[in-house]
């Protein structure tokens, strides 16, 4: 195939069951999805290249099975569809080919396409061609069951979903939809290979669909006739059985927990709360804790104890999509109480009538005030480091020109100050200069009047002492040097 071109040309294959259309698509980006780390714009290195290689060498001998699935959250294409195997983003649909691609996913049950391999062009900036097969008709989206959580659907900013929820989707569509429908000849290493996807990727989902979904695998695979297939359903049932023992909870407390709220992910959506409650943080906090008390049973009086409060998310059987919602919260919850320094604990209305009236009212002007009672070499040097702590700030944003204009204002007004006093000094000095004195600077007529000069010195009407001093010395070596040189 060329490389030049994007092909998208449609072949209509039968088969027993239905009409299926095959689409030839392009995948780029293999250079990025193996080295997640680059950024655009940056030198390329031989190590990047050599990676880059791998990744597209072990598609082209293994040849798993593509998915692909939007990206609604990617920073640079929002309209971005990207392609994943064995867990793995290995790169995105051409833009030639995206919104054809996209209107598919969103005809599909699953919201995902499943595809083939057909050929790996390898190379340090290399792509891959993948075979899809679609049918010809449309199929409607199936609405999960279960509570309505429809409230949960807030404007708030959510966690964009993290690389193993992505995973856990794309194992759960290629296990639902290619290898669990033929287990009597199902591959057993492609077969363990997804379930260990799926699991890793679910430890710690704790949502409706998780649940439900890991009940199936066991249901199936303990069905079947095979004894390696069988076998699998073990490390399941001991999954389920472990996600709300004490073991469990502890490592979503200590470490899964932590790394969610410090994730770069989480960074962002804070940036975008705090635009969404303009920097408000005692606000903000009540709106946080007014939606979480919205919860059933006593979950927000265990807000300081996350375990606690996670084996209840569990238990309440909770859809991911309202899951997705309260994580947030919990996540804004923790970064708003880090950054006002309080205690991750339940809060009343007192709380927030004591702190909110004073601690909630420094403003941008109490800022800037604040500058300008630093020397003006000082107040830069501090502007400059609050501007990097605080350039995702909307309010600084719109405030930084005005402090900056300030403190610059304050130092061109004492350099002004500074030049017009230098300036009446030596004019005061020239004039005086001019003027003769009959009287030495010692104040005596006789002293040094063998072949030397009468110094013809002035000084301005309070003038600096010091300076005077120093021109007296100066002038006290100058003349016994020269008494010397006369002897």
């Amino acid at each position: 195939m060329n490389g030049i071109f994007c092909i998208f040309a449609p072949r209509k294959i039968k088969n027993l069951e239905s009409i299926m259309t095959e689409y030839t698509i392009k995948i780029l980006g293999a250079q990025y999805a193996a080295n997640p780390d680059y950024k655009f714009g940056d030198p390329e290195t031989p190590e990047m290249w050599a990676r880059t290689i791998d990744l597209l060498s072990n598609l082209r001998d293994m040849r798993p099975r593509v998915v692909l699935k939007l990206e609604p959250t990617n920073p640079n294409d929002h309209l971005a569809v990207m392609a994943r195997a064995m867990g793995n983003k290995i790169g995105y649909v051409c833009k030639d080919q995206r919104d054809k691609v996209r209107n598919m996913i969103n005809q599909s049950k699953r919201g995902m396409l499943a595809a083939d391999i057909s050929e790996v062009v390898i190379d340090k900036h290399g792509y891959l061609y993948i075979t899809l097969k679609c049918e010809e008709t449309a199929c409607d989206s199936q609405q999960e069951p279960g509570f309505d959580w429809s409230e949960w659907q807030t404007e708030i900013p959510l966690l964009p979903p993290m690389d193993a929820l992505h995973a856990e989707e794309e194992a759960e569509f290629i296990l639902e939809e290619v290898l669990l429908p033929c287990l009597k000849d199902v591959d057993i290493t492609e077969l363990q290979t997804y379930l260990g996807i799926w699991m890793e990727g679910s430890r710690h989902d704790m949502s409706l669909e998780a649940c439900r979904q890991r009940e199936l695998y066991i249901k199936l695979l303990e069905e079947s006739t095979r004894d390696e297939v069988r076998e699998l359903a073990g490390e399941l049932k001991h999954q389920s059985g472990s996600m709300c023992c004490r073991h469990r909870l502890e490592e979503r407390t200590l470490e899964w927990w932590p790394r969610v709220v410090d994730s770069e992910e989480a960074a962002d959506m804070w940036g975008r709360w705090c635009e969404h409650t303009n920097g408000q943080l005692w606000g903000g906090l009540q709106l946080i804790d007014g939606l979480l008390r919205q919860l059933p049973g006593s979950l927000y009086q265990n807000i300081g104890h996350m375990e606690a409060v996670f084996s209840q998310l569990y238990y309440l059987c909770i859809p991911r999509a309202a899951l997705t919602t309260i994580l947030s919260l919990l996540v804004l919850r923790e970064r708003t109480c880090r950054e006002l320094g309080i205690e991750m604990k339940p809060m009343t209305e007192a709380d927030y009538e004591q702190c909110m009236p004073e601690n909630g009212k420094f403003s941008m002007k109490d800022l800037a005030n604040s500058f300008l009672r630093f020397p003006t070499k000082i107040a830069m040097g501090m502007f400059g480091g609050v501007s990097t702590l605080l350039a995702w700030h909307p309010e600084w944003q719109k405030s930084a020109p005005m402090i900056e204009e300030q403190i610059l204002a304050k130092e061109k007004e004492q350099q002004d100050r500074q030049e017009q006093k230098q300036d009446k000094i030596l004019d005061s000095m020239e004039k005086a200069a001019n003027k003769p004195t009959t009287q030495n600077i010692y104040g005596d007529k006789n002293d040094f009047q063998n072949g030397a000069q009468m110094l013809k010195m002035g000084f301005p009407e309070g003038a600096d002492p010091a300076e005077i001093a120093a021109r007296i010395a100066e002038q006290q070596q100058a003349l016994l040097e020269q008494k010397g040189n006369n002897r």
